[in-house]
C-alpha cells in the first residue's frame, strides 16, 4: 500500500519559464527533453543545484561553459524568472493528498530558487519532508538520492509514489523499486493518486 506520496517541484507544483528563459540566453530553441539532459550534465548547473558554489559563482562559470556574450547579472536575472507561482490547483490538491498521505518534495533546485519561492508564497507548508538537491549534495536521476529519501523516511521503496516531468528521473526512483509516474500538472499527479488502492 502506498503511504507516501513524494513530487518533484518545478513542472509539476510549480510553473517554469526553463525552456523559454535558458532559449534566450543560448540563442537557440531548446526543447525540453533537451534541456533535462543539459541541466544534468553541464558542471555550472550541477555545481550549483549539488551546492557547491554560490549564485555569482554559477552565473560566471555558466557564461563561460557555454561560451555567452552576456552580463552575469543577466544570468542570474533570466535564472531567477525560471520559477514562477505554484501552478492553479496546487494548494487544493496537496491539502487533499495531506488528509491521506505523508507528503514530501525532492527537487533539483539551489539557493536561489528556493529562497524566491519561500518568500513569494506559502509554498513548503503542506510538507512533512523537503529534501532539496543543493542540500543534499546529490541530484536526480542519481539513485542515491532517492535511497536518501527512503533511508531518511524509513520507508519501504514500493510504499513510495514520486512524481516528475523527466523522464530520467521517473526511470531512476523506478529502478529502486519506487512507484513513479511521469506528470505535469497537480491535477494529472491527483488523478493517478486515486487509482491507489487505499485499504
Amino acid at each position: 500500500m502506498i503511504t507516501h506520496i513524494i513530487s518533484d517541484m518545478g513542472g509539476v507544483l510549480v510553473q517554469l519559464e526553463w525552456s523559454e528563459r535558458i532559449s534566450g540566453l543560448l540563442g537557440r530553441s531548446v526543447p525540453i527533453d533537451e534541456l533535462h539532459h543539459l541541466w544534468i550534465n553541464a558542471r555550472s548547473t550541477v555545481d550549483f543545484e549539488s551546492g557547491r558554489i554560490d549564485f555569482e559563482t554559477f552565473a560566471e562559470n555558466f557564461i563561460r561553459e557555454f561560451d555567452l556574450q552576456v552580463s552575469a547579472e543577466q544570468v542570474q536575472h533570466e535564472f531567477l524568472e525560471f520559477v514562477q507561482a505554484p501552478m492553479p490547483g496546487c494548494n487544493e490538491t496537496l491539502s487533499r493528498l495531506k488528509q491521506q498521505y505523508h507528503l514530501s518534495l525532492l527537487s533539483n533546485t539551489n539557493s536561489a530558487h528556493y529562497e524566491r519561492l519561500r518568500d513569494r508564497y506559502d509554498f513548503y507548508a503542506p510538507f512533512e519532508q523537503v529534501f532539496l538537491s543543493h542540500k543534499i549534495g546529490l541530484m536526480k536521476p542519481d539513485p542515491e538520492i532517492f535511497h536518501h529519501v527512503l533511508t531518511t523516511l524509513d520507508i519501504a521503496p514500493h510504499t513510495a509514489a514520486f512524481f516528475d516531468d523527466g523522464a530520467r528521473n521517473v526511470e531512476a526512483a523506478n529502478s529502486v523499486g519506487i512507484n513513479a509516474y511521469q506528470v505535469n500538472s497537480p491535477q494529472e499527479l491527483q488523478v493517478i493518486v486515486e487509482t491507489f488502492d487505499r485499504d
